[in-house]
């Protein structure tokens, strides 16, 4: 029997490094989170005595005390609502517009246009936009909340789909004209359907900013029953501020449902940033 010489690859030291620096950032941007996990089971005591150990005994009751103390059925449920809203709202118009942009006018400057809405922070323009909303009515309601997450994702969200769209045969445009169908047929039987990666992205990452928002949800709103899950953690760090272990379960208890999301649509994710990316 002939054996055949083993062939040993050479240690690349670049690839080390380009590992290596992922897994420190992989740490460093979970760590946060665990570490948040691991104080919401301790008691004040504990997390003042041993802030970084494993609780000794996990006290449950942190969650159940925030349930009740943060009222969180009422918060969780204008979260989802908000978030909701906006994502459909976001999704639909988004998709409508990549479609124009991409197979109708197929306009890059337009694309470029809305592009613009991505490189000025909301920051910027919060004083006319308060006012406005002011003026017209929707401060602090659920309207202005909703109305403000659309405006705020609606440019990113096209941004990401125009190059997907315009990544799409032509062709399949065409086929289906022969086959009888109008515009809107075609762009809900035919674009719709080949865009659903593009499409989660989009819902996904508008789901995460609405989500995670605290900066247009304190300027919009403030009535008790209106707030979200953000307010009511921003709120507890004055009236709670020494019971981190009621802060840490209440930001656990935000932060699991976004968790849920990513790990549900992961795959559609990176598909449609991929697929975007090289289309466009």
């Amino acid at each position: 029997m002939i054996r055949r010489p083993v062939m040993h690859k050479k240690l690349n030291p670049f690839r080390i490094l380009r590992y290596a620096v992922l897994v420190f950032m992989t740490f460093i941007t979970l760590y946060p989170l665990f570490w948040i996990g691991l104080c919401s089971l301790k008691s004040s005591e504990e997390i003042y005595g041993s802030p970084f150990g494993i609780p000794r005994q996990p006290e449950w009751e942190n969650y159940a005390e925030a349930w009740q103390v943060a009222d969180i059925p009422v918060h969780l449920l204008n979260s989802i609502l908000y978030a909701a809203a906006a994502v459909t709202v976001v999704v639909i118009l988004s998709a409508m517009s990549a479609y124009i942009i991409a197979k109708v006018w197929k306009n890059r400057g337009l694309y470029h246009y809305y592009s613009l809405g991505i490189m000025i922070p909301i920051n910027a323009i919060i004083i006319p936009f308060i006012l406005i909303f002011r003026r017209v009515g929707i401060l602090n309601t659920r309207v202005g909340v909703i109305l403000a997450f659309i405006v705020t994702n609606l440019a990113f969200s096209i941004f990401i789909l125009v190059p997907f769209m315009m990544g799409l045969p032509d062709e399949l445009e065409d086929a289906a004209r022969i086959d009888g169908c109008n515009r809107l047929q075609t762009f809900l039987k035919i674009m719709l359907p080949l865009s659903k990666a593009g499409l989660a992205t989009v819902g996904t990452f508008v789901l995460i900013n609405c989500w995670n928002d605290l900066f247009l949800s304190l300027l919009i709103i403030s009535r008790q029953n209106l707030i979200t899950l953000n307010q009511v953690c921003y709120n507890m760090r004055s009236q709670y501020a020494a019971d981190y272990g009621l802060i840490t379960a209440t930001v656990m208890i935000m932060v699991i449902p976004v968790i849920i999301c990513y790990a549900m649509f992961q795959k559609q994710i990176v598909k449609g940033m991929t697929a975007g990316s090289i289309k466009g």
